[in-house]
This record gives C-alpha cells, structure tokens and sequence, in this order.
C-alpha cells in the first residue's frame, strides 16, 4: 500500500515539474521583444540583402551574444531596468568594431499572472559609430515583437 503512495506522489510532483516546464517555456517566449537588426551591403549605390562573414556582438559589460557567426541578422536584447543599452559590433575579423547605443522608453504590459508583466521599448535614438556600419535605417520605433526588423544596417563594400 505505501507504495502505490509513493508512486502516486512521485506521478504527481513529475507532473508538476512538466506543467511548470511548459508554462516557463510559454512566458520566455512571450517575454522575449529583442530588437531585430538586418543587414545590408551598399555598393555604388545598389542595396543587397548580405550576410557578414564573422560577426562578434556583446552588450557592453555584459556576455558575448554572437561569437564570429556568420550572419545576416542580429537580436540585441534591450535591458529592462534602464533607458539605454550600448553593444560591441564587429562584421568581419579585418575589419574595425564599431559601437551601437540605443535610447529608448520603457513600457510595462501584463502578460497573465503566471508570467507577471513584460517590457515594451520605445526607440528614441540610435548611435553608432561608422567604422564599418555606413549608415542605419530605423524601420520600427516601438519594440514589442522580434519578428519584426527594427533596424537597418548598411555597410560599405570595400
């Protein structure tokens, strides 16, 4: 009898263990707004969809995102707690890193009351040093999804 006890209340913490599994991989996904970055190449004046060769990408004081990938988008996740994040950015090995800072306004949404609230960013402004990136695009200010493409970066073909 203590048995089917202890099989009964191990099938039920298991159970537990999986509905909480579902439900964290339910709210990271719907937590997660990074902005969405593509790339593009300008020679003479014609725009390509491209893909660069090595990327190395980390927010300044924090962990490395991309480590000489190649690439033809990006996601940088915009921190919660502040009203600004700066990034290291560099394409190709030979080439010079470049810095992008992004301002913006934070908004708090509720997501469901197992999840709690989420961040919505407001682009204000963009800086971004032009080593390698030529110029930059903003296509969308307010970031609530990353399927969307916030941001357009050109680089120049040597």
């Amino acid at each position: 009898m203590k048995s089917i006890y202890q099989i009964l209340l191990t099938c039920f913490i298991f159970a537990g263990i999986i509905a909480c599994e579902n439900e964290t991989k339910v709210c990271d996904q719907t937590l997660r707004n990074d902005l969405h970055t593509h790339f593009k190449r300008d020679s003479l004046g014609v725009l390509r969809d491209t893909t660069m060769p090595r990327v190395t990408a980390y927010a300044l004081g924090r962990d490395t995102i991309y480590k000489k990938q190649a690439l033809s988008d990006l996601y940088f996740q915009l921190s919660p707690v502040a009203d600004s994040s700066r990034f290291y950015l560099k394409v190709d090995s030979a080439a010079a890193a470049d810095t992008i800072t992004f301002r913006y306004s934070r908004v708090k949404h509720f997501i469901s009351p197992g999840c709690g609230f989420g961040t919505y960013f407001n682009l204000d402004t963009i800086i971004a040093t032009t080593h390698t990136i030529s110029y930059l695009q903003i296509n969308n200010k307010s970031v609530i999804s990353s399927n969307d493409t916030h941001l357009l970066l050109y680089f120049r073909v040597r």
